[in-house]
């Protein structure tokens, strides 16, 4: 499997602790696997099934292209079989008995939904209809993977699974939110008329090992000013949005922790509720805990940006009585040990 010591797998398994039980020797189809928690994915599973699990599982792990040949390579004693398919367009049903379905594969970044609406609709309702038929047909327990962006910016904070956000239907956003809230009501239909035991988590702003350096968000950015020293231009509104900042593995485990334990059609919040800061803020706190001095200056906004949330925090009691979450990795080890990484993969690019 992958070696790169980068990946914290081990907190992953450990914050997953016994459920992981349930996936020995089960069979697994997994969307969106080369992107950046895909790789999170890849590199849990390879591990638990050389190291923890008595009897291994089976990942399918689809995507628009097929990996890098080293990365098959890495993991071709680990049990994860690579597929390509184009999720805008039907994925026929699979033979062999599929025990698990995640839909998790999707355009995130604010700068290439905005330049790909119709793609990142199509990935999100098309890839869900498929996977969602997949379980029927299998009778697979299903979790899709949704976001923090269908609360817009809430009145209640920390922001609860009942909340329901007023969506705009016509900004250079809408095409990631709107699709995101139709695949969640996919998923109610699926699990309340067709007996799909479904569920869906929202993901709240994560970051790790495997974020791309070309990705607009905001750690990379600040990663690649980082690397190359030059002054980070942040983006600033008549208010500074406030976000909290959950380290992947924590994110990952919340994932594997509502497959294994999620109630039929019901939504879980996947994230940490602290702190919750302004991007200069988080600059601060990067340059302090990582012994950076990245500079910024106050830019104003591009377009999909004029829109955005004006706050991220969520309330994650659910999923902590429900689904047993117990984020464990702090906002500094996962900070640490992302620029740590970024320090020897990234280039110092201009954004």
């Amino acid at each position: 499997m992958n070696k790169n010591f980068y990946y914290d797998v081990k907190s992953v398994a450990d914050m997953i602790g016994s459920d992981l039980s349930k996936i020995e020797g089960k069979t697994l189809l997994w969307t969106g696997t080369n992107g950046f928690l895909g790789q999170w994915v890849l590199n849990v599973i390879g591990y638990l099934n050389l190291n923890i699990l008595k009897l291994p599982c089976k990942l399918i792990a689809y995507d628009l292209d097929m990996p890098k040949q080293e990365i098959i390579n890495e993991f071709s004693n680990c049990g994860i079989q690579f597929k390509s398919h184009d999720l805008t367009t039907k994925l026929g049903n699979i033979e062999e008995k599929i025990d698990f379905v995640v839909h998790m594969a999707g355009i995130a970044s604010p700068t290439h939904y905005k330049r790909l609406p119709l793609k990142t609709i199509d990935v999100t309702l098309e890839g869900i209809r498929s996977t969602l038929e997949i379980a029927k047909f299998h009778s697979s327990k299903f979790l899709f993977t949704s976001s923090s962006e269908v609360y817009q910016t809430p009145e209640v904070i920390p922001t609860p699974e009942w909340y329901v956000g007023a969506i705009p239907s016509n900004t250079e956003r809408s095409c990631y939110d709107i699709s995101k809230l139709m695949a969640e009501n996919l998923v109610y239909v699926y699990s309340h008329n067709l007996g799909v035991e479904a569920c869906c988590v929202r993901i709240f702003n994560s970051f790790g090992v495997g974020m791309s350096e070309i990705d607009s968000r905001i750690l990379p950015r600040i990663a690649s000013a980082a690397k190359s020293g030059k002054k980070l231009q942040i983006f600033k509104t008549e208010h500074l949005p406030t976000r909290t900042y959950c380290p992947a593995a924590n994110t990952v485990s919340g994932i594997f922790k509502a497959l294994l334990n999620g109630k039929a059609s019901e939504i879980y919040n996947i994230g940490m509720s602290n702190p919750e800061v302004s991007v200069d803020s988080l600059i601060k706190i990067v340059n302090g805990v990582c012994s950076l001095n990245v500079e910024y200056e106050f830019v104003a906004p591009t377009s999909v940006y004029v829109h955005e949330p004006l706050r991220r925090c969520p309330d994650i009691t659910k999923a902590k009585n429900e689904l047993n979450y117990n984020p464990k990795v702090s906002l500094n080890d996962g900070l640490k040990d992302y620029f740590r990484w970024t320090n020897d993969s990234y280039k110092g690019i201009d954004h």
